[in-house]
């Protein structure tokens, strides 16, 4: 449980909220990729790797087996 304080404002986040919060971010994220790659002119795995790169898109390299 997380407890996050500003003045009198008090607010307790449940480990069941922090996961939803987590679910819907993860959708919005999935939801804004697509749509990145929906605008790309081209099929190729490498025209849409650029349309995302330019969308701001990076991926840790550690965890990407080339």
């Amino acid at each position: 449980m997380t407890q996050l304080s500003d003045n009198n404002l008090v607010l307790i986040e449940t480990e069941e909220e922090k996961q939803e919060f987590e679910r819907i971010e993860r959708d919005q994220q999935i939801n804004a990729i697509a749509a990145v790659v929906r605008t790309c002119p081209t099929n190729s795995s490498t025209g849409i790797a650029d349309c995302l790169f330019n969308a701001g898109c990076r991926v840790e390299l550690f965890n990407v087996q080339i």
